[in-house]
């Protein structure tokens, strides 16, 4: 009822506007000198004129739009509709101008051409003006209601994103915030008003600023800011003891209306040294929609992110193993409720266990196999070496093997860039899962390749969430070596390669993620305190020392595997030396004999044996500042021309 009443309402103010445009227009062309005889003409020619205009603005849809949120696109549907609303106007006085001289009456249905282009500039004006009336006072009411609730912020932006977001903060009646001011680096918007927000200053005046106005958060533009600003940002923040938000641009763009739900905290991810990296979607899509997956290691960090960007390609079945109960139980629960048509399968298995493997994979016949499962904690591989063995290499063993045996068409094993010049035993035992797969090549059906993982950021066992629970306990956050870098990734975008790397694979290749340049592990750490809204002074950073199997820096790849580019610009492939599947096989028997042994150093020289290029760790404990650490490069090979 009430909907049906505010439309009523419109269409009285639209008739209202129209007629008094209309009659102001005889008034104005009469020089306000009243006359009988042209009013009655008024009057009699306004019945056609309101019908037209009013008519023009309905069909093009101008009497449905929230007057209160009207924009320039409302504006020119206005200005649209009511100029060809003078088109039957036009065309009736050209009509009774012509008639005139014979049909006496025609007289009181000519309205002058000076009263038609009054008439138009009138009523568009009336029209558009009590639009924007009625916005005005919708958003005066707003920002008295939420001034008085709303925390104090400023937005942190410049441009036509700033300004779209700044009027969407002020007009949004369930905002959080009453927006204060705008703090810009762009020398245009020095002492300028955007929105009806005035800008403050830039970064440089963000503690006085804060001082000044009582400010109590943040908001910052995405699209505004590079990682290096960001972190500017944030020290400026910490500095100042408020609380930071973003906005991602593409809501603010698209939707016109920026959703307080969309606005989300800062995450590390944003602070990387490089720009997110997004693949090919559609060959994606074309390689796994329709065909049955399997994913090992199902419930881990990495392969509950690969089912869950593997389920949104739609395949027919998805096949989950996992031998932890708990974490398939989870994963096939998450999985069940995102499901359209892909059908679930849980598995509780065992990669080791090639018999269950077989069973498996007789029953659901995967066409893909997404190898996801390993151990991969460097200091506890250490000191138990033949989990590794078991696990890294006997189990990649055995799943490739069923692969094999069931003529599966593509097999992806996730590895690590710590199987670079290993020094680990973790490592190490992923360089011989490498080879086995390498080795794989070209002995059935199946394609072989393996992925070469960078640190994945929050992955089980990862720095971040440790650094993240040091931050809730006070700190400190402790770091093993000022100068240890590692390159990251982020879990999406770890997904995304291992599914890549599948459409893409021929055989036998091994595909590396460009991350870009490596992080140092004390920056990352710096950064994570500045987004905890705290400074060094509050958490401070210690240096606990190289733990077992540690290196200071990791590579990506072997000059001598050539690494070349592929099609996609941020991933390469390289492929080494033909490997001797049969005499890999029996270096891994003779591997697999000290399993069981604690002889660690008996086990590190049989894998230097399969794995040449094995080092020797880092000194554990060690805190020494190193001047510089020469990173090894990646070799990358020009495409030869076609």
């Amino acid at each position: 009822m009430k909907r049906v009443c505010n439309a009523m309402a419109r269409f009285g103010i639209d008739f209202v506007a129209i007629v008094v445009a209309f009659m102001i227009s005889f008034l104005l062309r009469l020089d306000f000198s009243f006359d009988w005889q042209w009013f009655l003409r008024a009057l009699i020619c306004l019945p056609f004129v309101a019908l037209c205009e009013f008519l023009g603005l309905y069909l093009f849809g101008a009497t449905r739009a929230a007057w209160r949120f009207i924009s320039i696109s409302d504006v020119w549907r206005i200005l649209l509709a009511l100029s060809v609303a003078q088109i039957p106007l036009v065309a009736m006085r050209l009509i009774v101008g012509s008639y005139m001289d014979d049909v006496e009456t025609a007289q009181w249905f000519l309205i002058p051409v000076g009263v038609l282009f009054i008439n138009w500039v009138l009523v568009v004006a009336l029209c558009v003006g009590v639009r924007v009336l009625r916005r005005m006072i919708f958003e005066k009411a707003n920002r008295l209601s939420f001034q008085a609730i709303g925390a104090r912020a400023i937005l942190i932006g410049s441009g036509s994103d700033a300004k779209q977001i700044a009027e969407s903060l002020r007009n949004d009646a369930q905002s959080p915030f009453d927006l204060v001011g705008i703090m810009s680096e762009s020398p245009e918007d020095a002492g300028r008003v955007i929105a009806g927000v005035p800008v403050l200053g830039n970064m440089e005046k963000m503690s006085q600023i804060v001082d000044k106005y009582e400010i109590e958060q943040a908001i910052i533009v995405e699209s505004d800011n590079t990682a290096e600003s960001l972190r500017g940002i944030l020290d400026a923040c910490a500095e100042a003891s408020i609380k930071t938000k973003i906005i991602p641009r593409m809501n603010a763009l698209i939707s016109g209306k920026v959703d307080i739900a969309q606005m989300r905290e800062i995450s590390v991810e944003d602070l990387l040294h490089r720009d997110p990296i997004s693949l090919d979607k559609d060959e994606i899509s074309r390689f796994l929609h329709g065909r049955r997956i399997l994913v090992t290691g199902a419930g881990g960090s990495i392969g509950s992110e690969l089912c869950r960007q593997v389920l949104a390609f739609e395949p027919t079945e998805l096949v989950l193993l996992e031998r932890c109960e708990l974490f398939l139980y989870a994963i096939e629960r998450e999985m069940r409720e995102k499901a359209k048509s892909t059908k679930i399968i849980a598995r509780l298995v065992d990669i080791c266990d090639e018999s269950r493997l077989d069973e498996v994979f007789v029953e659901s016949r995967p066409e893909v196999v997404f190898h996801a499962a390993a151990y991969k904690h460097v200091p506890l591989l250490e000191f138990n070496p033949g989990e590794a063995i078991r696990n890294n290499v006997e189990g990649t063993a055995a799943v490739a093997d069923c692969a094999l045996r069931r003529d599966v068409a593509a097999f992806v094993m996730i590895s690590t860039d710590k199987a670079v010049n290993p020094t680990s035993v973790m490592g190490t035992s992923k360089r011989i899962a490498e080879l086995y797969i390498q080795g794989m090549s070209g002995k059935g059906k199946t394609r072989f390749c393996a992925v070469r993982f960078g640190n994945v950021l929050g992955s089980t066992g990862s720095v971040l969430p440790l650094f993240r629970q040091q931050i809730r306990q006070g700190g400190p956050l402790t770091v093993t070596h000022a100068d240890m870098v590692r390159y990251f990734m982020t879990i999406p975008e770890a997904s995304q390669l291992v599914m890549q790397a599948a459409a893409m694979a021929q055989n036998g290749e091994i595909f590396v993620l460009d991350m870009g340049k490596p992080v140092k592990i004390v920056d990352l750490a710096r950064d994570l305190i500045r987004l905890s809204g705290k400074t060094e002074r509050d958490i401070p950073i210690v240096f606990s020392g190289v733990r077992p199997g540690e290196k200071l820096f990791e590579e990506i790849g072997f000059n001598e595997e050539c690494m070349d580019r592929t099609r996609h610009p941020k991933i390469y492939v390289g492929k080494i030396h033909h490997v001797d599947l049969e005499q890999l096989k029996s270096d891994i028997a003779d591997l697999s004999k000290l399993r069981d042994s604690q002889d660690n150093a008996r086990v590190r020289e049989a894998m230097h044996k399969i794995v040449p290029e094995m080092l020797a760790p880092e000194p554990i404990g060690s805190t020494e500042i190193t001047p510089s650490i020469e990173m090894t490069p990646l070799t990358i090979v020009a495409p030869a021309e076609e």
